[in-house]
């Protein structure tokens, strides 16, 4: 598929170019000694220089085949050069000459390239059905120096590696042989081409990087796993109980109190303590997972039931959890079905971002961003956000914050006496009261 995109922008660049430039280019002028030619039906420039001597070019086809033969000289770089060509064909050590093109007597008519961006003078040229065999051309001038250009062939075809090759030997053209600016070759199709494969690439690239990306959230999200998010635990404590499989006394909670180590009043922290104990008659242990490492969080909660994680202050516990890397000792033990529950807080560090902490703090001054966090984004347990707490003041925050409904449809928003429940990849909103669309 790499191959195929700046193929095809280069061969819509070929579309439309005038007939001279279709050959293949072949820059051998640094080559010294004989040239053997493949495929002589194929249309090729030989770029080429003459030191002191002929330059002898040779053809062996085992069948026959149309014979084309043209010579050019650049115009810039030897506009003065005239060259002739000797066709012969060869039977063991006997050579035959069975066509002349004398440079001297012919016109050499200049005309513009377009494609490469390129002045020519083009000289003699021949053609000829030729039976299979062997074949020489000779290039020569009167002094026999300088550059110029051997076309052989007629038959235009262009596959991933002749197109591939042009972006070697073109470059090397300018700088080399006709001794211009390589910043000429960007403009010409061929670098234009370039520009456009390379553009076409790396959109090609970012799509798949994107794909890949939404496949690995797809998987995330569609694997095996429960959590219950509420804003409010008294009010959603009968719902908990229903999820129960086994006697509450044999349910061990990992009660994660971290979020609430900078609040002040701490009175419903000890509440929902007393109440899971207490009334509930769950096996608690209280957890504060800021300052351990993702090992010692992994070992506090591996042989727990249910990992509990309280309110507070959200932007506090989303910093302690990235530090410890608790988002991916949470994945691990939820494949292991564990259960996450989350209050307030808890449950808003679940989801994308942790945007609407902000929200509601802009509207009430509360659950402030007391340490300067600025990576807002979540554990990414869920593919939205959560809005906690919600009444009807904050309807306006929301709307400013996300204009559209379609912004919004990827918000989930809960009341006080409501929670979100999601088991593998079904979400559900229980409580009491409908669900909150604004």
């Amino acid at each position: 598929m790499k191959k195929i995109i700046p193929l095809l922008i280069i061969l819509l660049c070929l579309v439309g170019a005038e007939k001279t430039l279709a050959h293949q280019p072949s820059l051998i002028y640094l080559q010294k000694g004989d040239v053997q030619i493949s495929a002589p039906e194929i249309s090729q420039a030989f770029y080429d220089e003459l030191f002191d001597q002929p330059k002898n070019y040779f053809i062996n086809s085992e069948k026959s085949f149309n014979l084309y033969v043209s010579l050019l000289v650049p115009e810039l770089a030897n506009r003065k050069g005239v060259y002739s060509a000797d066709i012969f064909s060869l039977d063991g050590d006997t050579s035959t000459k069975i066509a002349s093109l004398d440079g001297t007597s012919s016109e050499w008519k200049e005309f513009y390239e377009p494609f490469g961006r390129d002045y020519y003078l083009q000289g003699p040229e021949f053609e000829k059905e030729v039976p299979a065999g062997k074949y020489k051309i000779e290039v020569f001038s009167k002094d026999n120096k300088g550059k110029y250009v051997l076309v052989v062939g007629k038959k235009e075809t262009w596959d991933v590696m002749s197109v591939l090759n042009i972006y070697w030997q073109v470059p090397l053209l300018k700088i080399q042989f006709f001794k211009t600016d390589i910043l000429q070759f960007f403009l010409t199709p061929f670098g234009i081409g370039l520009i456009g494969a390379i553009g076409a690439l790396l959109i090609f690239l970012a799509f798949i990087y994107y794909l890949v990306g939404l496949i690995k959230q797809i998987i995330k999200h569609n694997q095996a796993k429960t959590l219950f998010l509420a804003s409010d635990f008294v009010s959603m404590k009968n719902d908990i109980v229903k999820l129960l499989q086994k006697p509450a006394y044999d349910i061990t909670v990992a009660f994660i109190s971290t979020a609430a180590k900078p609040e002040e009043d701490l009175r419903y922290l000890k509440k929902d303590w007393e109440i899971m104990r207490d009334e509930m008659g769950f096996n608690l242990e209280e957890i504060d997972i800021e300052g351990k490492t993702e090992h010692q969080v992994m070992e506090l909660l591996k042989l727990k039931d249910i990992i509990f994680v309280e309110g507070g202050n959200t932007f506090y516990l989303l910093n302690a959890m990235k530090k410890c890397n608790f988002e991916r000792v949470i994945r691990k033990l939820l494949k292991e079905g564990k259960v996450y529950i989350g209050i307030s807080a808890g449950s808003m560090v679940a989801g994308k971002t942790i945007k609407t902490s902000v929200w509601r703090n802009e509207v009430k001054g509360i659950n402030r961003n007391i340490i300067g966090l600025k990576d807002l984004k979540g554990m990414n347990l869920l593919p939205f956000d959560i809005f906690v707490h919600y009444t009807p003041e904050y309807a306006d925050i929301i709307k400013k914050k996300l204009p559209w409904k379609w912004q919004r449809k990827r918000l989930k928003i809960i009341t006080d006496q409501q929670a979100i429940l999601v088991q593998g990849r079904d979400v559900y909103l229980i409580g009491e009261g409908e669900a909150v669309n604004i």
